[in-house]
């Protein structure tokens, strides 16, 4: 099979995470890309976790700090962190509807990154299937990332080519958030540059990040010049 490069011409997206460091070890390094490339990106997170923070160790804010400073890091200027109970979302699946509606009705969004529907973790599981259903019968395309170890049977079939150096700043990025290298194995440095070793091979190129397409419009189409 033969992959053929392209460039996806977008101003808008939305990143939608479950957890406060979701988006980062799925597609931490394409967002960052689209950030530099001037792109809008809104990053919405639903739970911050605190059931999950060890508070003999940290503060019960830890991972909403860590995910501010991570967003800082590759640039996104807008990120809303919602107080969600974690390992709950299910519970709270019309009101995250509700909240992927209306920010479909105030934006023009032309891209959305959502977690993965067959994931294992009940959490990923119902924001990719609220998306889903919050862009039905729009002409937005929908991108769903892997979070390791948690997305057995995972096929994408998007693939975002990565260089050494930006895999360095991924690793760098997900450094800052220190509750959680010390716990999370797909953290460590190995498993980090395994995962997108293993995408950059199916593309031709050292690294990658991958993603299973939901849905993908065509708006139009442009032949390369001779």
């Amino acid at each position: 099979m033969m992959w053929r490069m392209m460039i996806w011409n977008v101003e808008n997206v939305l990143v939608l995470s479950a957890h406060t460091d979701d988006m980062e070890v799925g597609a931490g390094a394409t967002v960052r890309l689209l950030v530099e490339s001037g792109v809008n990106v809104k990053s919405i997170v639903f739970s911050d976790c605190q059931k999950s923070v060890d508070t003999t160790k940290y503060p019960i804010d830890i991972l909403r700090k860590e995910c501010e400073s991570a967003a800082k890091h590759i640039g996104i200027k807008d990120l809303t962190i919602y107080d969600l109970p974690v390992r709950d979302l299910p519970a709270y699946r019309q009101d995250i509807l509700e909240k992927i509606y209306a920010l479909r009705k105030k934006n023009d969004f032309d891209l959305v990154f959502t977690t993965w529907v067959d994931d294992l973790h009940q959490d990923h599981k119902v924001v990719a299937e609220e998306t889903f259903r919050a862009f039905m019968k729009s002409d937005v395309s929908v991108l769903s990332y892997e979070i390791a170890g948690n997305s057995p049977g995972f096929t994408p079939e998007v693939f975002v080519p990565l260089t050494e150096e930006d895999v360095d700043k991924k690793i760098t990025m997900l450094n800052l958030y220190k509750s959680q290298v010390e716990r999370r194995g797909y953290f460590t440095i190995n498993a980090v540059r395994s995962v997108m070793g293993y995408q950059g091979h199916h593309c031709g190129a050292p690294y990658a990040e991958a993603f299973v397409q939901q849905r993908g419009v065509v708006c139009g189409f442009n032949r390369p010049p001779k």
